[in-house]
């Protein structure tokens, strides 16, 4: 039997992204309220309803809200780790993949626009420069959004503007693919009717991924229910996350300051 880490590593040289059974998929139309995607909250609502404001079609209020994401908070790591709803993001001005998609989520199934998040495990090469969680991988989650008939995948409001330019410059000169929250071909927008993707690159010809998860009703959701290691680990990393989070948040801080 293949351990976690061994695993990783065969299905990394083989050039290959792993896929696994999940829970069934949020179906187009599911707008469910859960106990992270809180957007029955009078804060998400009023939030949602004030991005998308004289918009007239589902995929300019979708982008609307990607921007609104991307730009209003900051990457970065909260005291509450993965363990934040939406409205405590939204609160708190700060998140990354995991607390970033919970509050996309939840501002666009306001809207009345369906959306659902992914589980995947990425490199944590993705978090050099930044953070070192001391572990083969990174539990990563991606937003799908719902539009003209068609589910579209996006992480690309993981990380705001200033910090991504400064990252991929970085890395540009540094000669390295990905690091300091980014890929290096990754990208900062989304148009609402294409994939895209700044950590989670699935065109690398060295996968960033590893393992696929799937569709989770929320994070919640995918503790409970994902493989007992992710749990064991998750609880390691939150005992001492205090003093990470900060060293993560001054060094993200201070790139942004970079240009």
């Amino acid at each position: 039997m293949l351990t976690r880490r061994r695993f990783a590593a065969a299905t990394v040289a083989a050039g290959t992204i792993a896929s696994f059974a999940a829970p069934a998929a949020a179906v187009p139309g599911d707008l469910s309220v859960t106990r992270y995607v809180d957007h029955d909250t009078a804060a998400i609502r009023q939030a949602a309803a004030m991005v998308t404001a004289g918009l007239a079609s589902d995929r300019d209020r979708a982008v609307a809200l990607f921007r609104f994401v991307r730009d209003q908070v900051k990457f970065g790591f909260a005291a509450g780790f993965w363990d934040m709803s939406a409205s405590d993001v939204l609160t708190t001005g700060r998140g990354y993949c995991n607390t970033k998609s919970t509050l996309f989520v939840a501002l666009l199934r306001a809207t009345g626009i369906p959306a659902r998040q992914v589980f995947v495990e990425i490199d944590p090469e993705v978090l050099r420069g930044m953070i070192d969680p001391g572990t083969p991988w990174l539990d990563h989650s991606y937003t799908e959004v719902f539009l003209d008939g068609a589910w579209h995948a996006t992480d690309a409001y993981i990380p705001d503007p200033a910090l991504f330019q400064a990252a991929v410059g970085r890395l540009r000169r540094e000669k390295r693919r990905f690091g300091y929250g980014v890929h290096v071909d990754g990208k900062n927008d989304w148009d609402g009717a294409s994939d895209s993707f700044a950590q989670y690159n699935r065109l690398d010809p060295v996968p960033v991924g590893r393992r696929v998860w799937g569709v989770y009703a929320d994070v919640g959701a995918f503790y409970d229910r994902a493989e007992g290691t992710h749990n064991r680990l998750n609880g390691l990393l939150r005992a001492g996350f205090g003093v990470l989070a900060g060293s993560a948040n001054r060094t993200a801080e201070a790139l942004r300051a970079s240009g």
